[in-house]
């Protein structure tokens, strides 16, 4: 039989799973910076003093100019993802077991004469946003979120150019944005209204909290457009001065769907119930028909929009020492602009009234950044020596630090090297480690801007990574 509380039952379950959707494009853990293995041995340090790899189309575009001939750059990342949710109540330590992620890029670039002028034009894809959290089905936070990912891909054109030789090159281009994200989020029935009870929930006749009725499976894709720009300066012979920018991309996901699907109770409905349905009925038997093809559970559409934010970065660089260039840079990235995020169902919860506004409240996030580099033998064809440091703000408030993305302050340590494998070939190969020191989150959504995190916050979250790389260099 149909029940009549289908519309209660989305109004407690669907805009809490479509709130936390687009979510998962959140703070420095959604941003990638591994792109390209020398860049990332050297802690993401290289606008100032550009790795000579085809990467820099998007680590400095306009130093792509100084590249001669065909360059071809392509690797891929492995990220291994560590963290857990310690609970303040029962000090139960949940450990999230978020599968390892491969990110590839690839860059071409091909560099001429132009008088006295070089220049050079190119083509670069790669992942600057994603980001995979996964949860246990057991961890009480699988409410918020259970499994979760988001992969932005960009594809981004380069044209560049010597304004004066041997000392000032500009570069840069249109960028091409296309993202995926997906979520899985389960449903809990106590919170959802029983029928003819004057708003009571299961929860208050007795059906414990973190009972699991149902999985939303949400995704939807979008694609942007926005640019890139960069500069590289040689003010003297010693030293070199880069900036680049790259602007905010807003990704509208019209297409996405959510999917409902039940999961069992084994409850059972006692004497003289609500649904006045004989004692012993299976509630999952009443819940049945919500997830039929025509139950208010059913497959519907959901829009909403997220702004990947805008990337600037400046560095200077020493390179007054033998084979060794040193570089520090500065990078500011614009999470202000996730300030609030619009959800809009096109299915029954739309019918219900239930398009919302989420709160988000995020501030802009900074990154200070240092690198080393050494080359043992001749310039070009030597072994490379790389490490790096580089802090990275958070851009969350304490309020919205949850299980799609515990956010927080994070430390990087790398190290790599590269080495020659043919005349025209090079490898190279790094290790960055991501140290952080926990914060304390919650489990539950925020649903009013007055609520503080001493009320929202119920454990502590701890955060690490590992990010082994490898990338081959073709120079011809």
């Amino acid at each position: 039989m149909r029940i009549r509380c289908s519309l209660r039952i989305v109004a407690f379950t669907a805009p809490a799973v479509l709130a936390a959707a687009p979510r998962v494009a959140r703070g420095q853990g959604f941003g990638l910076n591994d792109i390209g293995s020398c860049a990332v041995a050297r802690a993401y340090a290289t606008t100032g003093a550009p790795c000579r790899d085809a990467s820099t189309i998007y680590w400095n575009p306009g130093a792509a100019a100084t590249l001669p001939g065909l360059s071809v750059y392509a690797g891929g990342d492995i990220i291994s993802v560590m963290g857990g949710f310690t609970a303040d109540t029962t000090l139960h330590h949940t450990a999230a077991n978020v599968p390892t992620l491969f990110v590839p890029s690839a860059f071409v670039n091909y560099g001429m004469q132009l008088g006295a002028r070089r220049a050079s034009v190119g083509v670069g894809a790669y992942v600057p946003y994603g980001l995979t959290s996964q949860w246990p089905a057991s961890f009480p936070g699988r409410f918020e979120a259970q499994t979760a990912s988001l992969r932005t891909i960009y594809v981004q054109p380069n044209l560049a150019i010597e304004i004066i030789p041997g000392v000032f090159s500009i570069g840069g281009g249109p960028v091409i944005g296309h993202s995926d994200v997906v979520l899985d989020q389960a449903l809990d029935l106590s919170a959802v209204p029983v029928p003819g009870a004057f708003g009571a929930t299961f929860g208050q006749f007795g059906v414990a909290q973190g009972t699991a009725f149902g999985l939303a499976k949400l995704s939807g894709s979008a694609t942007a457009y926005g640019f890139s720009a960069g500069a590289l300066l040689r003010p003297g012979h010693d030293f070199q001065i880069g900036g680049r920018f790259l602007s905010a991309l807003a990704f509208h996901y019209d297409n996405a769907t959510a999917r409902f699907q039940q999961l069992p109770t084994g409850l059972v409905l006692a004497a003289n119930n609500a649904f006045q349905l004989p004692a012993g009925t299976p509630v999952d038997a009443v819940l049945a028909s919500e997830f039929s093809d025509t139950g208010t559970l059913r497959r519907q559409g959901v829009s909403t929009r997220i702004v990947h934010p805008l990337q600037a970065e400046a560095g200077i660089a020493y390179t007054g020492m033998p084979q060794t260039t040193l570089d520090v840079d500065y990078a500011y990235i614009g999470y202000q602009s996730f300030q609030n995020l619009p959800v809009i169902f096109s299915g029954p919860a739309a019918t219900a009234g239930l398009s919302r506004t989420l709160l988000e409240d995020y501030t802009s996030s900074w990154s200070l950044r240092g690198s080393a580099e050494h080359i043992f033998g001749e310039t070009e064809h030597g072994i490379a020596a790389r490490a790096g440091f580089s802090y990275i703000s958070t851009p969350a408030p304490q309020e919205t630090v949850t299980p799609l993305l515990p956010d927080m302050n994070r430390y990087n340590l790398s190290g790599g090297l590269g080495f020659p494998v043919a005349r025209k070939l090079t490898l190279d190969v790094a290790y960055l480690h991501v140290f952080t020191a926990g914060r304390r989150g919650r489990l539950s959504e925020r649903t009013d801007s007055s609520e503080t995190a001493a009320e929202l916050n119920s454990g502590f979250y701890t955060l690490a990574a590992d990010v082994f790389t490898a990338s081959l260099r073709l120079h011809l």
